[in-house]
């Protein structure tokens, strides 16, 4: 799935050929992949855990979670924390799903199945998955009698 910007060019991709691995637990798809995320660091991008439907609506986004942020989900025995069971439910309502009980253990049981191959998923994304960004600007440049004084790209 792609979210398009306003040029038409991707900003982001889900699943697919961008994923390291992908997982489908019912009406709910899980990405392991790496997403540019300046808020964490604005260097690259950090492998994540992306929770997406299976069927896109209207209403219905992603919600992702950073591998540095999952030792807050499960404990060593794979048993939910308290601070997953909160989770589950903002991911139903940013997924689109009504929040009943079946959905919320659902998507409680597709980040804990998942969460081993989040922390074991390599850091650093490989170069084959790298994404060439299109940069559009304007080409200034300033001249007096036909000699150029000043060059510059905004």
């Amino acid at each position: 799935m792609n979210i398009l910007g306003s040029t038409g060019l991707p900003m982001v991709q889900l699943g697919g050929d961008r994923a390291w691995r992908q997982f489908v637990k019912g009406d709910i798809v899980v990405s392991l992949q790496w997403l540019h995320r300046p808020d964490i660091d604005p260097d690259g991008p950090h492998p994540c855990m992306v929770l997406f439907p299976r069927t896109m609506r209207m209403d219905g986004g992603a919600y992702v979670i950073p591998q540095r942020n999952a030792f807050a989900f499960c404990e060593k025995d794979g048993s939910p924390t308290a601070h997953l069971m909160g989770t589950a439910f903002k991911a139903c309502h940013t997924m689109g799903f009504f929040p009943d009980q079946s959905t919320i253990y659902r998507v409680i049981d597709a980040i804990c199945e998942s969460l081993g191959d989040l922390v074991s998923m390599p850091s650093t994304q490989p170069d084959a998955l790298e994404v060439q960004v299109q940069r559009m600007g304007v080409e200034l440049s300033a001249s007096i009698n036909g000699k150029t004084i000043a060059e510059e790209v905004i």
